[in-house]
C-alpha cells in the first residue's frame, strides 16, 4: 500500500509538472517569428504559472480532502495537446487551459457505501481553485506597485486568465460545478475576473 501511494504521488507531481510547462509555454508563445521574445518570456512565465495553476490545484485537492474525500491531479493529454494546437494556430492570441484537473474519489465507508458529496461540497471545492488565483493576482499587483516588474504584471494576468477560464460554466470547469450549486456566486466571480481581465487587457 505504502508502494501504490508513494507511486501516485509521483505521478502526481510529474503530471503537474509537465502541466505547469506546457501552460508556460502557451502563455509565453507568440508567434513564430517572435520567437527572441518568447525564450525571454518563457523563464517568467514558467514561474507565474507555477505558482497561479500548482496553488489552484492544491486548492481544490485541501478541500476535496478535508470532506473526506480521495483527490489527486491527474493530467489531461488531450487538453495539453489541445491547448498547445490552438496557442501555435492564433499565434498564442487565445490560451485553452485545461491541461487536467484535480480527481475527486467520494469516501467509501467499511460497508462500502460511497458518500456522495452535495452539490454545495463539490461547488466549495470547485470555487477554491479561482479564489486562490483572484487572492495571487491581488497579490501580484500589490508586490508590482512597490517592485514593479515583468514577472509580477504576468503573474497577475495569467491568474485573472485562469481564473475566469475556469469560470466557464461547461463541464470539466470549475465553472460548471459553481453554477450547479449557487447561480449568485458564480455570477458574482464570473463578472469580476471578467472584468479584471478586460482592465488589465486596456479593453475598458
Amino acid at each position: 500500500m505504502k508502494m501504490s501511494h508513494h507511486v501516485t504521488d509521483i505521478r502526481e507531481i510529474r503530471d503537474i509538472l509537465i502541466s505547469a510547462i506546457a501552460l508556460a509555454f502557451v502563455f509565453s508563445y507568440s508567434g513564430w517569428s517572435q520567437i527572441g521574445n518568447i525564450l525571454s518570456v518563457f523563464p517568467y512565465a514558467v514561474l507565474a504559472v507555477s505558482v497561479g495553476f500548482v496553488l489552484h490545484e492544491l486548492a481544490h485537492r485541501y478541500f476535496a480532502r478535508k470532506y473526506e474525500c480521495r483527490a489527486e491531479y491527474k493530467m489531461w493529454k488531450q487538453g495539453l495537446l489541445l491547448a498547445v494546437a490552438i496557442t501555435l494556430l492564433t499565434d498564442g492570441r487565445f490560451v485553452f487551459a485545461a491541461p487536467g484537473a484535480v480527481m475527486i474519489y467520494p469516501r467509501v465507508d467499511l460497508w462500502g457505501n460511497v458518500k456522495e458529496l452535495s452539490s454545495k461540497r463539490f461547488g466549495i471545492i470547485s470555487i477554491a481553485g479561482p479564489l486562490t488565483n483572484l487572492a495571487l493576482a491581488g497579490a501580484f499587483f500589490a508586490a508590482s506597485l512597490f517592485w514593479p516588474s515583468q514577472i509580477l504584471l504576468m503573474g497577475m494576468q495569467i491568474n485573472i486568465w485562469l481564473g475566469l477560464f475556469n469560470m466557464i460554466p461547461f463541464p470539466p470547469l470549475d465553472g460548471s460545478k459553481v453554477f450547479s450549486w449557487s447561480k449568485m456566486i458564480w455570477t458574482a466571480f464570473f463578472a469580476v475576473f471578467a472584468v479584471l481581465f478586460l482592465f488589465t487587457s486596456g479593453i475598458i
